[in-house]
């Protein structure tokens, strides 16, 4: 009877209306059968590896808090996300409030995505099925705090973000990201862009300027993302260090998309074993794929999802070829039905 009482006075105010609400719980889950084959090269032979594996397992929740704040979690159950340390925490994706100031600006706290702009990045892991090496080796989720300012219109959202830089090996480190982006909504085309100064050690930088730009119309989605990294202390700013990438997606029915990716990362701005501006795509590295598939969607919604992908790398001059088969489900524990 206590408990009750205690439960109903801290759920609802005054006035009856609920001071805390959930208004989403779920739970998203893939599972992959993987077949990775690396054709003779120099005095190495074939070789092959293959085998099941769950890829993910996410649960995520929403609500508010009150009239002005909001809360927002993703924890990945399976294991933790690139990271330090070994800890629950770090397989937290994000847990940030929100507090609105105005219906136009707010501060968000907490765990959250670093800022960096492309929609590759910016994309749901759970929905990559090849990646660039950019990608493959960011930590995208860190501790920090980010100022929003969205238009009455709601075709811009800018965000100024300090953050813990990505680079941290361990806690207390005392390195920083400061990022600034820009999300802008125009019809068909949209913007993930952002320019980032990040500290590789206390007061060295690497700062990046990430352009990503998407386009949406009559069943077809296409993107070009495109990420300059770069030190004031090399020679040449721009086109040392990129990673480049090539997105479109072509609905075919309302249960099939057909699909295909490319990428590009290569770093030039310094020769290979010196102490590296960027540690992601490493001096002296050059990746390129090209990556074509397809997803089917059997109940005609985009909750129940099965894709097959085929890829082909070139890292450093050496081949391999990668195909993907497998299944995500996404159910909404909250309403107990699978997702839209």
């Amino acid at each position: 009877m206590t408990i009750g009482l205690m439960l109903t006075t801290l759920v609802y105010s005054q006035d009856k209306t609920p001071w805390v609400t959930l208004s989403n719980l779920k739970l998203s889950t893939r599972a992959d059968f993987t077949l990775n084959y690396h054709p003779a090269h120099d005095t190495v032979a074939s070789s092959s590896d293959h085998g099941f594996a769950g890829k993910y397992l996410v649960v995520a929740l929403d609500g508010t808090l009150g009239s002005r704040f909001s809360y927002h979690l993703r924890q990945r159950l399976n294991t933790p996300n690139i990271g330090f340390a070994n800890t629950f925490f770090q397989g937290t994706d994000w847990a940030y409030l929100d507090w609105n100031f105005t219906d136009n600006l707010f501060l968000s706290a907490g765990k959250q995505v670093v800022a960096i702009g492309g929609w590759e990045y910016d994309s749901n892991p759970i929905d990559i099925y090849y990646g660039t090496e950019f990608w493959n080796t960011v930590c995208c989720y860190e501790v920090g705090a980010s100022l929003n300012y969205k238009d009455n219109s709601g075709k811009n959202h800018f965000l100024l973000q300090m953050s813990n830089s990505p680079f941290i090996s361990a806690a207390m480190e005392s390195i920083y990201a400061y990022n600034l982006m820009w999300y802008g909504n125009y019809g068909i085309f949209k913007t993930a862009y952002s320019v980032n100064m990040i500290e590789y050690q206390p007061g060295k930088f690497i700062n990046y300027i990430a352009l990503g730009n998407k386009l949406q119309f009559n069943g077809v989605e296409t993107y070009l993302d495109v990420i300059n990294r770069a030190s004031f202390e090399q020679d040449k700013f721009f086109g040392q260090d990129i990673t480049a990438i090539y997105g479109i997606g072509v609905d075919i029915g309302p249960k099939w998309i057909v699909f295909a990716k490319a990428g590009l990362d290569f770093n030039q701005a310094q020769l290979p074993n010196t102490e590296a501006y960027d540690q992601y795509v490493t001096p002296g590295k050059r990746v390129d794929f090209e990556s074509l598939g397809f997803e089917f969607y059997p109940m005609g919604d985009r909750s129940l999802r099965l894709h097959l992908c085929g890829s082909h790398t070139n890292m450093d001059g050496v081949n391999m070829f990668q195909a993907n088969l497998g299944l995500t489900w996404k159910v909404n524990l909250l309403h107990s039905k699978l997702l839209k």
